[in-house]
Protein backbone atom coordinates (compact mmCIF):
# COMPACT_ATOMS: atom_id res chain seq x y z
CA UNK A 1 0.00 0.00 0.00
CA UNK A 2 1.21 3.60 -0.24
CA UNK A 3 1.54 5.84 3.37
CA UNK A 4 -1.94 4.13 4.44
CA UNK A 5 -5.46 3.02 3.15
CA UNK A 6 -7.51 6.65 3.70
CA UNK A 7 -10.01 4.97 5.21
CA UNK A 8 -8.48 2.28 7.02
CA UNK A 9 -9.38 4.73 10.45
CA UNK A 10 -12.96 5.58 9.13
CA UNK A 11 -15.91 4.61 11.36
CA UNK A 12 -17.25 0.97 10.17
CA UNK A 13 -20.69 1.74 9.26
CA UNK A 14 -19.82 5.64 7.78
CA UNK A 15 -17.57 3.00 5.52
CA UNK A 16 -20.05 0.91 4.66
CA UNK A 17 -22.71 3.51 3.60
CA UNK A 18 -19.68 4.98 1.60
CA UNK A 19 -18.99 1.83 -0.42
CA UNK A 20 -22.51 1.38 -1.00
CA UNK A 21 -23.05 4.37 -3.07
CA UNK A 22 -19.93 3.28 -4.85
CA UNK A 23 -21.45 0.57 -5.56
CA UNK A 24 -24.72 2.09 -6.80
CA UNK A 25 -23.16 4.55 -8.98
CA UNK A 26 -20.67 2.00 -10.31
CA UNK A 27 -21.65 -1.28 -10.34
CA UNK A 28 -24.23 -1.12 -13.69
CA UNK A 29 -20.93 -0.32 -15.72
CA UNK A 30 -18.86 -3.14 -13.96
CA UNK A 31 -21.58 -5.71 -14.74
CA UNK A 32 -21.74 -4.53 -18.51
CA UNK A 33 -18.06 -5.28 -18.88
CA UNK A 34 -18.58 -8.78 -17.30
CA UNK A 35 -21.32 -9.83 -19.12
CA UNK A 36 -19.50 -8.62 -22.44
CA UNK A 37 -16.49 -10.95 -22.01
CA UNK A 38 -18.81 -14.03 -21.25
CA UNK A 39 -18.63 -14.15 -17.35
CA UNK A 40 -20.74 -18.29 -17.08
CA UNK A 41 -21.24 -20.97 -15.50
CA UNK A 42 -17.84 -22.74 -13.78
CA UNK A 43 -16.07 -19.55 -14.20
CA UNK A 44 -13.58 -19.24 -11.60
CA UNK A 45 -13.03 -15.55 -10.74
CA UNK A 46 -10.68 -13.53 -7.89
CA UNK A 47 -12.62 -10.19 -6.70
CA UNK A 48 -9.27 -7.95 -5.59
CA UNK A 49 -10.57 -5.33 -3.18
CA UNK A 50 -14.33 -6.69 -2.44
CA UNK A 51 -15.17 -3.84 -0.69
CA UNK A 52 -19.00 -4.41 -0.09
CA UNK A 53 -19.04 -7.34 -1.87
CA UNK A 54 -22.41 -6.73 -4.97
CA UNK A 55 -20.13 -7.34 -7.85
CA UNK A 56 -18.72 -10.70 -5.58
CA UNK A 57 -22.54 -11.40 -5.39
CA UNK A 58 -22.96 -10.59 -8.79
CA UNK A 59 -20.00 -13.45 -10.08
CA UNK A 60 -21.44 -16.01 -7.47
CA UNK A 61 -24.75 -16.15 -9.19
CA UNK A 62 -23.40 -15.82 -12.59
CA UNK A 63 -20.97 -18.76 -12.47
CA UNK A 64 -23.25 -21.06 -10.43
CA UNK A 65 -22.51 -24.11 -7.83
CA UNK A 66 -19.93 -25.14 -10.42
CA UNK A 67 -17.78 -22.04 -10.60
CA UNK A 68 -15.69 -20.06 -7.81
CA UNK A 69 -15.70 -16.89 -6.74
CA UNK A 70 -12.83 -15.31 -4.38
CA UNK A 71 -13.65 -12.28 -2.64
CA UNK A 72 -9.81 -10.68 -1.38
CA UNK A 73 -9.73 -7.92 0.62
CA UNK A 74 -7.27 -6.56 3.73
CA UNK A 75 -10.59 -5.73 5.35
CA UNK A 76 -13.44 -8.40 5.61
CA UNK A 77 -15.43 -6.57 7.53
CA UNK A 78 -17.88 -5.26 4.63
CA UNK A 79 -18.59 -8.32 3.19
CA UNK A 80 -21.39 -9.08 5.24
CA UNK A 81 -22.66 -12.55 5.81
CA UNK A 82 -21.15 -14.01 2.20
CA UNK A 83 -23.44 -17.73 2.25
CA UNK A 84 -23.08 -19.01 -0.87
CA UNK A 85 -21.26 -22.23 -1.00
CA UNK A 86 -18.63 -21.01 -4.08
CA UNK A 87 -17.58 -17.52 -2.32
CA UNK A 88 -14.37 -17.65 -0.26
CA UNK A 89 -13.65 -14.06 1.43
CA UNK A 90 -9.94 -14.43 1.71
CA UNK A 91 -8.25 -11.89 3.67
CA UNK A 92 -5.50 -10.96 1.29
CA UNK A 93 -2.52 -8.19 0.58
CA UNK A 94 -2.32 -8.28 -3.08
CA UNK A 95 1.09 -6.66 -3.01
CA UNK A 96 2.62 -9.78 -1.13
CA UNK A 97 0.55 -12.85 -0.41
CA UNK A 98 0.70 -15.66 -3.01
CA UNK A 99 -2.58 -15.87 -5.44
CA UNK A 100 -3.55 -18.96 -7.18
CA UNK A 101 -0.83 -19.09 -10.23
CA UNK A 102 -2.28 -19.91 -13.99
CA UNK A 103 -5.98 -20.56 -12.09
CA UNK A 104 -8.47 -17.94 -12.87
CA UNK A 105 -10.99 -17.20 -15.61
CA UNK A 106 -11.50 -13.67 -14.37
CA UNK A 107 -9.65 -11.21 -12.28
CA UNK A 108 -11.05 -8.15 -11.47
CA UNK A 109 -10.29 -4.90 -9.41
CA UNK A 110 -11.75 -1.41 -9.04
CA UNK A 111 -10.70 1.58 -7.67
CA UNK A 112 -8.15 -0.28 -6.45
CA UNK A 113 -4.59 0.31 -7.53
CA UNK A 114 -4.70 4.37 -6.66
CA UNK A 115 -3.56 2.96 -3.52
CA UNK A 116 -1.27 0.64 -4.37
CA UNK A 117 2.56 1.94 -3.78
CA UNK A 118 3.31 -0.49 -6.92
CA UNK A 119 0.19 -0.98 -9.52
CA UNK A 120 2.17 -2.22 -12.16
CA UNK A 121 3.86 -4.85 -10.18
CA UNK A 122 0.41 -5.75 -8.78
CA UNK A 123 -1.53 -5.86 -12.71
CA UNK A 124 1.60 -8.41 -13.09
CA UNK A 125 0.71 -10.47 -10.35
CA UNK A 126 -3.11 -10.53 -11.16
CA UNK A 127 -2.19 -11.27 -14.87
CA UNK A 128 -0.35 -14.17 -12.89
CA UNK A 129 -3.14 -15.41 -11.54
CA UNK A 130 -4.75 -15.82 -15.09
CA UNK A 131 -5.42 -19.37 -16.53
CA UNK A 132 -4.29 -19.46 -20.24
CA UNK A 133 -7.26 -17.51 -22.29
CA UNK A 134 -8.62 -15.61 -19.01
CA UNK A 135 -9.33 -12.55 -18.42
CA UNK A 136 -7.98 -9.09 -16.35
CA UNK A 137 -10.24 -6.35 -15.82
CA UNK A 138 -9.08 -3.47 -13.97
CA UNK A 139 -11.32 0.05 -13.43
CA UNK A 140 -9.33 3.30 -12.09
CA UNK A 141 -9.93 7.16 -11.84
CA UNK A 142 -8.74 9.86 -13.28
CA UNK A 143 -10.25 12.94 -11.30
CA UNK A 144 -8.51 15.64 -13.55
CA UNK A 145 -11.11 15.51 -15.72
CA UNK A 146 -13.00 16.93 -12.58
CA UNK A 147 -14.71 20.55 -13.36
CA UNK A 148 -17.81 22.15 -12.55
CA UNK A 149 -19.50 22.94 -15.33
CA UNK A 150 -21.88 26.15 -14.37
CA UNK A 151 -19.28 28.77 -14.57
CA UNK A 152 -21.63 31.40 -12.91
CA UNK A 153 -22.61 29.47 -9.54
CA UNK A 154 -20.99 31.18 -6.88
CA UNK A 155 -19.08 28.30 -5.67
CA UNK A 156 -17.57 27.32 -9.11
CA UNK A 157 -14.56 28.54 -8.59
CA UNK A 158 -13.68 27.33 -5.11
CA UNK A 159 -14.86 24.16 -6.48
CA UNK A 160 -12.36 23.71 -8.52
CA UNK A 161 -9.39 25.66 -6.72
CA UNK A 162 -9.80 22.80 -3.92
CA UNK A 163 -10.50 19.86 -5.90
CA UNK A 164 -7.13 20.58 -7.34
CA UNK A 165 -5.96 21.37 -4.54
CA UNK A 166 -6.79 17.97 -3.40
CA UNK A 167 -5.99 16.03 -5.67
CA UNK A 168 -2.49 17.76 -5.95
CA UNK A 169 -1.91 17.02 -2.27
CA UNK A 170 -2.74 13.26 -2.54
CA UNK A 171 -0.46 12.37 -5.17
CA UNK A 172 2.23 14.12 -3.33
CA UNK A 173 1.79 13.02 0.23
CA UNK A 174 2.11 8.86 -1.48
CA UNK A 175 -1.82 8.70 0.24
CA UNK A 176 -3.39 8.23 -2.63
CA UNK A 177 -3.39 8.86 -6.98
CA UNK A 178 -6.70 10.20 -8.11
CA UNK A 179 -5.16 10.63 -11.11
CA UNK A 180 -4.30 7.06 -11.67
CA UNK A 181 -6.54 5.93 -14.08
CA UNK A 182 -4.94 8.21 -16.88
CA UNK A 183 -2.02 5.75 -17.14
CA UNK A 184 -3.80 2.35 -16.29
CA UNK A 185 -3.84 1.78 -20.46
CA UNK A 186 -0.07 1.82 -20.54
CA UNK A 187 0.39 -0.44 -18.08
CA UNK A 188 -2.41 -3.11 -18.89
CA UNK A 189 -0.71 -2.54 -22.81
CA UNK A 190 2.87 -3.83 -21.23
CA UNK A 191 1.03 -7.19 -19.77
CA UNK A 192 1.13 -8.75 -23.06
CA UNK A 193 -2.77 -9.46 -23.24
CA UNK A 194 -5.05 -9.78 -26.35
CA UNK A 195 -8.56 -8.88 -27.23
CA UNK A 196 -7.72 -5.75 -25.71
CA UNK A 197 -10.58 -2.88 -25.13
CA UNK A 198 -11.21 0.19 -23.22
CA UNK A 199 -14.00 2.77 -21.86
CA UNK A 200 -13.79 6.24 -20.14
CA UNK A 201 -16.71 7.04 -18.06
CA UNK A 202 -17.50 10.61 -16.88
CA UNK A 203 -20.89 11.85 -15.32
CA UNK A 204 -22.79 14.74 -14.43
CA UNK A 205 -23.87 15.21 -10.89
CA UNK A 206 -25.73 18.29 -9.04
CA UNK A 207 -24.89 18.64 -5.39
CA UNK A 208 -27.21 16.52 -3.30
CA UNK A 209 -27.00 13.60 -6.03
CA UNK A 210 -26.11 10.35 -3.60
CA UNK A 211 -22.92 10.40 -5.55
CA UNK A 212 -22.08 14.29 -3.87
CA UNK A 213 -22.68 12.40 -0.77
CA UNK A 214 -20.38 9.80 -1.48
CA UNK A 215 -17.44 12.47 -2.58
CA UNK A 216 -18.58 14.11 0.84
CA UNK A 217 -17.96 11.24 2.83
CA UNK A 218 -14.27 10.80 0.99
CA UNK A 219 -13.22 13.41 1.72
CA UNK A 220 -14.11 13.57 5.11
CA UNK A 221 -11.36 10.89 5.54
CA UNK A 222 -8.79 13.39 4.42
CA UNK A 223 -9.49 16.39 5.74
CA UNK A 224 -7.78 16.66 9.07
CA UNK A 225 -4.58 15.67 7.66
CA UNK A 226 -4.99 18.59 4.55
CA UNK A 227 -5.69 21.19 7.21
CA UNK A 228 -3.33 19.92 9.90
CA UNK A 229 -0.29 20.40 7.01
CA UNK A 230 -1.57 23.95 5.24
CA UNK A 231 -3.27 22.62 2.16
CA UNK A 232 -6.27 23.47 2.77
CA UNK A 233 -8.13 26.14 5.22
CA UNK A 234 -11.33 25.40 6.87
CA UNK A 235 -13.07 27.84 4.10
CA UNK A 236 -12.04 25.93 1.65
CA UNK A 237 -13.11 22.74 2.81
CA UNK A 238 -16.87 24.46 3.64
CA UNK A 239 -17.47 26.05 0.04
CA UNK A 240 -16.59 22.24 -1.52
CA UNK A 241 -19.13 20.56 0.74
CA UNK A 242 -21.81 23.25 0.02
CA UNK A 243 -21.44 23.27 -3.18
CA UNK A 244 -22.26 19.44 -2.97
CA UNK A 245 -24.54 19.87 -1.00
CA UNK A 246 -26.32 22.46 -3.27
CA UNK A 247 -28.82 21.07 -6.05
CA UNK A 248 -28.09 24.10 -8.31
CA UNK A 249 -24.34 23.11 -8.63
CA UNK A 250 -23.72 21.03 -11.14
CA UNK A 251 -19.70 19.35 -11.95
CA UNK A 252 -18.38 16.60 -14.12
CA UNK A 253 -17.27 13.76 -11.97
CA UNK A 254 -13.61 11.59 -12.59
CA UNK A 255 -13.44 9.61 -15.42
CA UNK A 256 -13.51 5.77 -14.68
CA UNK A 257 -10.98 4.10 -16.43
CA UNK A 258 -11.48 0.86 -17.49
CA UNK A 259 -9.39 -1.64 -19.29
CA UNK A 260 -9.52 -4.83 -20.62
CA UNK A 261 -7.46 -7.34 -22.04
CA UNK A 262 -7.41 -11.91 -22.22
CA UNK A 263 -4.38 -13.84 -21.11
CA UNK A 264 -3.01 -15.01 -24.70
CA UNK A 265 -4.74 -18.80 -24.94
CA UNK A 266 -2.46 -21.81 -24.62
CA UNK A 267 -2.12 -23.41 -27.99
CA UNK A 268 -1.82 -26.79 -26.16
CA UNK A 269 -5.12 -26.57 -24.24
CA UNK A 270 -8.46 -25.71 -25.59
CA UNK A 271 -9.80 -22.36 -24.26
CA UNK A 272 -12.46 -22.43 -21.90
CA UNK A 273 -15.42 -20.36 -22.87
CA UNK A 274 -17.81 -20.94 -19.98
Amino acid sequence: MRAGYFAADAEATDELARLKLIEAECDPHTLRYLDAIGVGAGWRCLEVGAGAGSVVRWLSERVGPQGRVVAADLDLRFLGDLREPNIEARRCDVTRDELDLGFYDLVHCRFLLMHLQDPAGVLRRMTAALRPGGWLVAEDVDNDFVQAIDRAHPLAEAFDSCYRKRIDWGCAAGNIDLRFGKALPVHMNALGLVEMGNEGIARIFRGGDPFSLMWIKTWQRLDDAMLAQGALTESEVADMRRAYEDPAFMYRAQLTQTVWGRKPPDNTTEPKTG
